[in-house]
C-alpha cells in the first residue's frame, strides 16, 4: 500500500523518468565512499567501471543519431486542411550494430495522427527497416513543418537522453477550406456604395492603339508605331494604348509582418472566400499582394480560380519586408481606380477610392 503511493508521487511529480539516473548517481556516490574508505582492487574496479558509464553512454548516443535515418512521406499531391491523408515514416539502422531506446517526437500544434505511435520506444537490428503507416491531418492552412520533428535517443539503462531534431523534416503546404466568411464584408462594400457598377470600374489600358501620341521609346513594341507619320515626317511617334472602363476590382493583400501559422491559416482562408465569391458572382476581381515583388493575378471565373487556389495561392503571405505596404500601394496608385484593401494585421477590409 505504502509502495504504491511512492510510485504514485513519482509519478504526479515526474520523477519516474529520473529514477534511473537517481540510483546511478547513488551508485556512483556508493563507490565513491567505498574506495575512500576501504580502498582494494575491488573498490578501484568498481568505480572506475560506474565512472566509465558515462562517456560509453554519450558515445552510444552519438552513434545511434549517427547511424539512424528517418523518412517520412505522404502519400498524396494535395492536403487540405482538417482532412486525413496516408502517411507513412521509415526508421532505419545503417550502422553494424543494434541501436535501442529510440522514440519519435511529433508536432503536436499542428499534426494529428490517427494513429499516436510517438510513445513507442524502437530497437533496432543492423541494417533494419521499421515502417509505421497511419493517416495524417494538418490543422492550419499554410506550409508548414509538419510529422514527426525531433529523434529521441536513450542510452540502455535509461539513464540520459537526448534530442535531436531530424535532418530532413516533412514541410507540406495545406490548401485552406472554402468557406464565406469573406462574404459579410463584401456585402458591406456594396452597402457603402450605391452605385454598385462604381465599385468595380478601374482605369486600365486596353491592348490596342489609340489617337494619341508620343515620342517613340526605343525597345517598345513596334506595333505601337505611327508608321505614316513616319513615312511623312521622317520622325517616329507611337501610339497610346486607350483607357478604357472595365468592370473590375482589385483586392490587396497587406500583411505588415511575417505571419504566425495561425495568422496565415485566417489570411488564407479570407482571401479564398472572397476569391470564391467573386468567381460564383461571374464578376472579374485582381488580387495583389506581395510574393518577391509585387505580384497580381486576374479572377474571373472557377477555371482561374482553381488556378488561383491551387497554383498561386501558396505565394499569398508567405514573406514581407519592413516596405511592402508602400510598394504595394504605390503599384495600386499606378491601377487607378477603386479598390479594397484587405489588411492582415487588422483583419478587417476596407474601401479606398483612388483618384
Amino acid at each position: 500500500m505504502k509502495f504504491s503511493k511512492i510510485r504514485k508521487f513519482f509519478k504526479e511529480k515526474g520523477y519516474k523518468k529520473r529514477i534511473p539516473l537517481i540510483v546511478y548517481l547513488l551508485i556512483l556516490v556508493g563507490t565513491a565512499v567505498l574506495v575512500s574508505f576501504k580502498g582494494g582492487a575491488f573498490s578501484y574496479v568498481l568505480f572506475f567501471a560506474t565512472l566509465a558509464y558515462i562517456p560509453a553512454a554519450a558515445i552510444q548516443i552519438v552513434y545511434a543519431f549517427t547511424m539512424i535515418r528517418v523518412y517520412q512521406e505522404v502519400n498524396v499531391r494535395l492536403v487540405y486542411k482538417n482532412s486525413a491523408v496516408p502517411y507513412s515514416v521509415t526508421l532505419e539502422n545503417a550502422g553494424p550494430i543494434p541501436i535501442g531506446g529510440l522514440k519519435l517526437i511529433r508536432d503536436r500544434e499542428f499534426t494529428h495522427f490517427k494513429k499516436d505511435f510517438t510513445g513507442e520506444v524502437f530497437k533496432l537490428l543492423p541494417g533494419e527497416n521499421r515502417e509505421i503507416e497511419t493517416d495524417i491531418s494538418c490543422r492550419y492552412a499554410g506550409s508548414y513543418t509538419v510529422g514527426i520533428t525531433s529523434l529521441s535517443v536513450t542510452d540502455i539503462f535509461g539513464i540520459a537522453s537526448i534530442t535531436f531534431d531530424i535532418p530532413a523534416p516533412l514541410r507540406l503546404h495545406v490548401l485552406p477550406t472554402v468557406t464565406d466568411i469573406a462574404a459579410a464584408d463584401i456585402g458591406r462594400l456594396y452597402e457603402e456604395n450605391m452605385n454598385i457598377s462604381s465599385i468595380y470600374k478601374i482605369d486600365r489600358k486596353e491592348d490596342f492603339p489609340g489617337n494619341e501620341l508620343k515620342k517613340y521609346t526605343p525597345g517598345n513594341p513596334l506595333k505601337y508605331v505611327h508608321w505614316k507619320n513616319y513615312a511623312r515626317t521622317g520622325e517616329m511617334y507611337e501610339r497610346m494604348p486607350d483607357r478604357q472602363d472595365s468592370e473590375m476590382m482589385t483586392l490587396v493583400v497587406v500583411n505588415e509582418h511575417e505571419p504566425t501559422v495561425v495568422e496565415r491559416d485566417y489570411l488564407l482562408e479570407y482571401v479564398v472566400s472572397a476569391a470564391n465569391w467573386f468567381a460564383g458572382q461571374s464578376k472579374p476581381v485582381k488580387f495583389m499582394y506581395w510574393c518577391s515583388g509585387v505580384k497580381d493575378f486576374l479572377i474571373d471565373g472557377y477555371d482561374s480560380f482553381n488556378t488561383f487556389y491551387f497554383e498561386k495561392l501558396k505565394e499569398i503571405g508567405r514573406e514581407t519586408l519592413p516596405d511592402t505596404e508602400e510598394k504595394l500601394m504605390a503599384s495600386l496608385e499606378n491601377s487607378g481606380g477603386i479598390a479594397a484593401i484587405f489588411s492582415e494585421k487588422k483583419g478587417e477590409i476596407s474601401l479606398r477610392k483612388d483618384a
